[in-house]
């Protein structure tokens, strides 16, 4: 790995999805970074693994990002133990094939409560004024399928497609106390999710830079994430290797 060139020593930061993926990376280099962490996912044994494995500051919960009061319970117990939120990503999603011919609403519902609403709640609560320093900074994870179709994901790119929109929305609502919020759009990225549901060589053609890794999509949330990016909210960023040149 590169050298860490971001500080967030006495920051706070939660990140969902933390225990695989895009979100686990980030979740190490904030860690690494100085970041206090409060680490979110439903896989328990993974979140104790990634906990041991890091050499920083990190609070895991095994939740559902779907459950609500679950997710704030965490979100104020960890900030009455160490303080206020400078800031959150929303990395938890799931990968679903949902073809028209056999067009299955619960599991359209799935994906968007997981990638999209749950998404929303984590802004909502920590923008709260007793949840969040201000001028905290804040990123949901989006896809590059947003902008392109790709057969059997309609759903998940309706989803996508949703968060960019709502963020410009939701920017311009949170911006009178300093809060941010910007989404990052990653093309095919080297995940346990995305072998199990996308890979293919087809796929991989349009790929000029080939496939990416979480740490090709890590290093921009990040910089999101800091001051460095003060005067940046309401975009999405698109990683994806040259998959939409």
């Amino acid at each position: 790995m590169d050298e860490i060139i971001f500080n967030f020593k006495n920051k706070n930061f939660l990140v969902t999805g933390a225990s695989s993926g895009i979100g686990r990376q980030i979740t190490k280099e904030l860690a690494m970074a100085g970041a206090k962490i409060l680490a979110l996912a439903r896989d328990e044994g993974k979140l104790k693994a990634l906990q041991e494995e890091i050499f920083g500051d990190i609070c895991i919960n095994s939740v559902d990002v779907t459950n609500y009061d679950r997710v704030e319970k965490c979100i104020d117990v960890f900030v009455t133990q160490h303080g206020k939120l400078h800031g959150s990503v929303h990395a938890a999603g799931i990968i679903d094939f949902t073809p028209l011919r056999a067009f299955n609403m619960e599991q359209a519902k799935k994906i968007m409560d997981t990638s999209f609403w749950a998404g929303i709640n984590v802004l909502q609560l920590a923008t709260k004024r007793k949840y969040a320093e201000d001028c905290s900074s804040h990123v949901q994870i989006s896809s590059v399928n947003a902008y392109r179709g790709q057969r059997g994901l309609s759903a998940y790119g309706a989803v996508k497609a949703a968060t960019p929109a709502a963020i410009r929305a939701i920017a311009k609502e949170i911006a009178s106390r300093g809060h941010r919020v910007n989404s990052v759009s990653p093309g095919l990225v080297n995940t346990d999710m995305t072998r199990q549901n996308l890979l293919s060589d087809n796929l991989l053609e349009n790929y000029l830079l080939g496939m990416g890794n979480p740490e090709d999509v890590s290093g921009l949330v990040l910089f999101l994430l800091s001051n460095r990016a003060r005067w940046i909210t309401g975009a999405d960023f698109i990683v994806d290797g040259g998959y939409l040149a």
